[in-house]
Order: structure tokens, then C-alpha cells, then sequence
């Protein structure tokens, strides 16, 4: 009979994954750093009761220079198929709009996904998107891969709360500039996690962003912010 393995060794072997996937962001010698605010507000419910469809929807703000100056704002749609109890498909569009120093960017996103979940202390999850982006200024359709791990597990059983880890890799496939293929940023993020109702979840905590730009490599402080709501 195989062994079970216990919780602690579930935690091992994530946290190894998560330091794997944040070591491929290649490190700038001296990167640029900033403070940014990163807030999303997910609202999901079931396409009709008993059902293995699902709807979500994302609405994302994200501010750079603390909270001072707006940075990107986007609306994204998804509808997930469950294909067993730990495992779905998706496929989603976003429209968003990017704000630089000089002007503005808009962006039409759609992408799919499979996601995959398993465990309860702690819980383990990974995600990949594959995403087709239209950016205002680029003649050609910019391709982009993305592959998280994120793991839970519970603080105080009492009171809903929850540590939160997880890295999000993303890579450039193809666009327009083919000098911009390869690394385009790195997302790892700890924090934590409280149930305000049986519907409702708060998760706040740091992330470090590393990004490749025309620049260089530019690395933000992040303070992520996320309300989870159920219909």
C-alpha cells in the first residue's frame, strides 16, 4: 500500500514548487522599485442550480506611486466547465485599459484555462492560461503563457483564517517586438485569507512583481487586495 503523505509534506513540496517557478524570473542587478496598490473584487456564482457550469467575473483596479496615480483598470469574464471534482476548464474575454505616463492603452484579452485543486490542510492548486492579447499601437496579436501554484492552509480553525501562498510565472510566446519573447514577469504573493460569511472572503498580503520592460527589469512592492463573493 502506498504511504500517505501528511500535510507537512504537502507544504514542502509546494513551497518548493513556488520557490522553482519565482527563480525563473531573471534578476535585475539594480531593478527599479515602486510601491503599487492591487485591488480585484471576484463575484461567481452557477449557471443554473446542480449545474458544472460556472460564471466569474473580475473587476480589477491597480494603482502605482502608492495610490497615487491609476495604473490599470479591467472587467474580466469567464465561464469554467467542471470536468471532475478537482479539475475544470474556461475560456474568458477582458477589455482593459492601461494608463502611462504619456496617454492611455487598451486592451482586448481572451484566454483559456484548466485549472486543477486538491487537499484540504493544506489546499493545492495550479492554473494554466494561455492568453491572446490586442494592445492599441501593436500591429500583430500578442501571445502570452501563464502557470500559477497557490496553496491555503488555516491559521485558526475558529475564526476563517488562512495563510495564503502562491506564484504566478508569466511568459511571453509571441508579439510584436520579438526581442520582448521569453521572461515577462513574475508574481509571488503571501498573505492571508478571512471568511466574513459563508459567501464572502477577504485576502490581503505583499507581492513581489518582477516585470521585463524596454527598460530592463523592474521590480514593484505590491499590496494586493481581494474580495471573493458567491452568489
Amino acid at each position: 500500500m502506498a504511504r500517505k503523505r501528511s500535510p507537512s509534506g504537502w507544504s514542502a513540496t509546494a513551497m518548493a514548487m513556488l520557490m522553482a517557478l519565482g527563480a525563473e524570473a531573471p534578476a535585475a542587478a539594480q531593478p527599479d522599485t515602486e510601491p503599487r496598490i492591487w485591488t480585484n473584487v471576484q463575484t461567481q456564482g452557477r449557471i443554473a442550480t446542480g449545474s458544472s457550469w460556472r460564471w466569474i467575473s473580475d473587476s480589477i483596479v491597480r494603482t502605482r506611486e502608492g495610490a497615487g496615480t491609476l495604473d490599470f483598470v479591467a472587467e474580466r469574464v469567464v465561464v469554467t466547465r467542471q470536468l471532475t471534482s478537482h479539475s475544470g476548464i474556461g475560456v474568458g474575454y477582458a477589455y482593459g485599459a492601461g494608463f502611462p505616463d504619456a496617454g492611455s492603452v487598451r486592451e482586448h484579452r481572451f484566454d483559456q484555462q484548466y485549472a486543477w485543486s486538491g487537499g484540504v490542510r493544506p489546499r493545492i492548486s495550479f492554473r494554466s492560461r494561455v492568453e491572446e492579447r490586442f494592445i492599441t499601437g501593436q500591429d500583430a496579436m500578442s501571445l502570452r503563457a501563464r502557470q500559477q501554484v497557490r496553496v491555503t492552509w488555516p491559521l485558526v480553525t475558529r475564526n476563517g483564517l488562512h495563510g495564503v501562498a502562491s506564484n504566478e510565472l508569466f511568459v511571453q510566446a509571441s508579439s510584436a517586438r520579438p526581442a520582448s519573447w521569453g521572461f515577462d514577469s513574475n508574481q509571488l504573493f503571501v498573505g492571508a485569507a478571512r471568511t466574513l460569511s459563508p459567501r464572502q472572503t477577504f485576502e490581503v498580503g505583499y507581492m513581489n512583481v518582477r516585470a521585463h520592460t524596454a527598460g530592463g527589469n523592474r521590480t514593484s512592492h505590491v499590496m494586493s487586495i481581494t474580495l471573493l463573493v458567491a452568489l
